[in-house]
C-alpha cells in the first residue's frame, strides 16, 4: 500500500469552508480513482495548518491520481489554502 500526504496552510477564517468542500467534492472524487483505498485529513484551527493523508493500492495509482486529476482538484481550493501544499510520498509500513 502507498500514501501521499498533503500538508497546507489555510487562509484564516475558512476552516469550515474547506471541510465542507472536502466532504462534498475531494472524498467523492478520490472513490472514483483506481487504487484510492481511504483518506484522513486534520485541521489544526489554532494554527490554520491541514494534513490529509490518502492511501493507495499502489504508487503508479498514486502517481496517476496526482498527475491527472490532483492540479485541477487544488485550483478549485485556493481560495481556502495559502501558498503551495508540500506534498510527500509514502510506502506504508504498517496499517
Amino acid at each position: 500500500m502507498y500514501a501521499r500526504l498533503v500538508k497546507t496552510q489555510m487562509k484564516p477564517g475558512k476552516y469550515e469552508l474547506a471541510t465542507r468542500r472536502i466532504e462534498e467534492k475531494v472524498i467523492p472524487l478520490l472513490k472514483k480513482q483506481n487504487g484510492f483505498r481511504d483518506e484522513v485529513s486534520f485541521f489544526d484551527k489554532e494554527h490554520d495548518e491541514s494534513v490529509a493523508i490518502s492511501f493507495w493500492e499502489t504508487e503508479a495509482d498514486a502517481r496517476k491520481y496526482e498527475k491527472d486529476v490532483y492540479p485541477d482538484l487544488m485550483r478549485s481550493l485556493t481560495d481556502t489554502f495559502e501558498g503551495k501544499p508540500e506534498v510527500r510520498h509514502f510506502e506504508v509500513a504498517n496499517s
